[in-house]
């Protein structure tokens, strides 16, 4: 045997080595790890058929040399062939079909937006409004990544629309080379864990399944059932997963931010002050007495009390709900009410904020009808209550609300920043807002944001083109009035019995979702006229052909891994590690230099399904899913900025002016690297920023 390896060592040396020289061969990657899983599995089967690759096994007191192929190639194939018609492509595109269905829709979402243009509004604006901070035009940046990540997701895009567009404004302001394109390469990548994200599609498409395993093994080694063990089925969605991501997302991009403040506290040369647009243009600071500690107060205290209220509340058990042996126990609060209390009441007091000099008429009534609502839901409205209750006490206070809306947003909407922010702002809500809430799944939220995105692109070039928008906006409003039906109604229509109260939501839900189809559809027609839709739907379909070719392709070689026993023996190695956590960290370091020449996407199909029944068999107590999920996610995040292969990197020096060097890219990224490990550490340190935000909102 070489060099005292087994034939299962060596055989897994032959793979990996395939695997690397077919990426780093320059060939589209879905291509290589079908080749050199073709390739390392003829070569096996050659080397097996000359007698070199075998293993020493004890039978009976005698060693003897069984070939990794015992049965030779043929039956390898053969048995290879079986499992993956039995049961590898029916996880993966059977029971699975749902969760991944929501890949194209959210690369729809994202291109939609991006080929609207938004993006560079966003840029435009956010620098004005961050420009006169020390390092500001690095903040916006962060901002701006922040939004997109959470509008669109798509990290090429991104990174690409804000290298054309901040990269030559940052230099032109005096800021240096390494933090301008670290702080673009890493702020575009958000989208990889800040939902919607296709990473965290992608990782749920497959950890339900490998969690399930992981505690049924656990299970089996106590002699008990998963039930038994731990009191609930081992069932991990995908929309828990976007949960999870959020605070860890927001988290991330505010150490993005801190960083450029503080590099440019330190060197205020490379990263100066800048005035683009006119100070205080809108006249609050003499309102204020030219104290901006009692504007900013103004602007986002009511926030923040309405949130400091939920968490309060939720935290000593008065919001929500909570399951046990099929029996529901219901708080005083609704979690949806008070999503919409907090959502409504920040957008009423902004309004007041920011005009403050308009008559205030409208913002009483809305806040009075914000007061009935909670009164209402807390102390007359039961956790069961029917959707005609709940209508009958929250109509009058709702219509206060709505009226309060209508004069408070066009207020909000004179402001030029908020105006540019509101587009991606909305459909992050609607989006993120029916997962979160409970409403819908992930890919049923994906097919809202992608019709979302088109809605939003259509608007923004019927306004370039002096069109009416009116039919675009009943649609909005259509959407709206659906969501807030299926939150509060049954509106099966083959359910055996159906309410008066049910059958009045179900007539309003078809009327509204004709409304919304006819909206989407001039929306399309519109795009279609501009010769926007065509590249749009190009492009996604090169997006999601992608995805599922590496897919078939990581599946490939997943199963020639399998038939050598490759996979059982690396199984076997992890299972060494007595402490757990330890064996988490292993994986981390392993996925953490494995992003430097590996996509994400091959890392979740090829390594994840490896170690995934063994690091999620541990102790959810000790080590929840969520937690170890999102600690990957954010790992695999960092593999699009780490040289030499990192995505990111490629796209920004795509389109860098020419004094832009590969180096100057390189030595930007590092620090942020730093930040990523650090992010990671205080994530691992504090499992709570991750489990905090499952735990506060329903399940789906």
């Amino acid at each position: 045997m070489f060099f005292g390896l087994t034939g299962v060592e060596v055989s897994l040396i032959i793979v990996m080595v395939s695997l690397f020289t077919g990426i780093l061969s320059g060939y589209p990657v879905a291509f290589a790890l079908s080749g050199s899983a073709l390739f390392s599995f003829a070569l096996i089967a050659i080397l097996n058929d000359a007698g070199l690759l075998y293993t020493i096994q004890d039978f009976n007191g005698v060693a003897e040399k069984v070939a990794v192929f015992e049965g030779g190639w043929q039956k390898a194939l053969l048995s290879t062939l079986s499992v993956w018609a039995q049961g590898v492509f029916a996880r993966a595109f059977g029971g699975n079909v749902e969760t991944l269905l929501a890949v194209p829709l959210f690369v729809l979402m994202g291109i939609a937006l991006e080929r609207s243009n938004i993006a560079e509004d966003l840029l435009t604006t956010m620098a004005k409004l961050f420009g006169a901070l020390p390092g500001g035009l690095a903040i916006a940046v962060v901002f701006v990544g922040t939004l997109l990540a959470a509008s669109t997701g798509i990290v090429g895009a991104t990174v690409v629309t804000m290298g054309l567009i901040a990269l030559p404004t940052m230099l032109k302001h005096g800021y240096s080379k390494s933090l301008s394109t670290g702080i673009i390469a890493t702020s575009g990548t958000l989208g990889q864990i800040i939902p919607p994200s296709i990473v965290i599609v992608l990782l749920g498409s497959i950890v339900g399944d490998m969690y399930a395993l992981g505690q049924e093994n656990r299970a089996a080694e106590l002699g008990i059932t998963v039930l038994e063990m731990l009191g609930e089925p081992a069932v991990l969605s995908t929309g828990t997963l976007f949960k999870a991501a959020f605070i860890p997302g927001l988290f991330l991009s505010s150490l993005y931010a801190l960083y450029a403040f503080g590099y440019a506290l330190i060197f205020p040369k490379l990263a100066p002050a800048v005035h683009l647009g006119t100070p205080d243009e809108y006249k609050l600071t003499g309102y204020y007495n030219n104290n901006a500690w009692i504007m900013v107060g103004a602007t986002v205290g009511p926030l923040v009390a309405l949130v400091f209220l939920w968490i309060v509340l939720s935290s000593n058990g008065l919001v929500g709900s909570n399951t046990v042996d099929d029996i529901t126990t219901y708080a005083p609060f609704s979690s949806g009410v008070m999503s919409v209390l907090v959502l409504t009441g920040f957008m009423i007091t902004l309004a007041l904020a920011l005009r403050p000099s308009y008559d205030r008429k409208p913002i009483v009534v809305g806040l009075v009808g914000l007061a009935l609502v909670f009164i209402f839901d807390g102390l007359f409205v039961p956790g069961d209550a029917s959707g005609g209750l709940r209508t009958l006490y929250y109509f009058i206070p709702g219509v206060m609300i709505v009226y309060s809306l209508r004069h408070a947003i066009p207020r909000i909407m004179e402001v030029e920043s908020l105006r540019v922010i509101s587009p991606p702002v909305l459909l992050i809500v609607a989006v993120l807002g029916s997962i979160l809430g409970g409403i819908t799944n992930p890919t049923a939220a994906a097919g809202l944001g992608a019709a979302g995105a088109i809605m939003l692109a259509a608007n923004r070039r019927l306004k370039e083109g002096g069109g009416s928008n009116k039919y675009v906006t009943w649609a909005g409003l259509a959407i709206v009035v659906m969501l807030i039906l299926r939150a509060n109604f049954d509106l099966r229509m083959n359910a055996q019995v159906i309410d008066f109260d049910n059958g009045v939501a179900i007539f309003l839900a078809i009327v509204a979702f004709h409304v919304a189809i006819f909206g989407l559809l001039y929306s399309c027609w519109v795009l279609i006229r501009e010769k926007i839709m065509s590249p749009i739907i190009n492009e996604t379909t090169k997006v999601t052909s992608m995805v599922f070719v590496i897919l078939i392709g990581s599946l490939f070689l997943s199963l020639v891994l399998r038939s050598f026993g490759g996979e059982e023996y690396i199984q076997t190695f992890l299972h060494s590690f007595d402490d757990p956590r330890t064996l988490l960290i292993v994986v981390m370091i392993v996925l953490f230099f494995l992003g430097f020449v590996l996509d994400f996407i091959e890392i979740i199909f090829i390594v994840i399904p490896i170690v995934g029944p063994v690091i999620y068999a541990a102790d959810p107590a000790l080590m929840p899913p969520v937690w170890i999920t999102i600690l990957i996610a954010v790992n695999l995040q960092t593999s699009f900025i780490t040289p030499p292969f990192g995505f990111a990197l490629f796209y920004l020096k795509g389109v860098a002016p020419p004094e832009i060097s590969t180096i100057d890219i390189y030595k930007g990224v590092i620090p942020f690297i730093f930040i990523q490990v650090i992010g990671l550490l205080l994530l691992w340190n504090f499992p709570i920023i991750t489990t905090f935000l499952p735990d506060l909102l329903p399940a789906n």
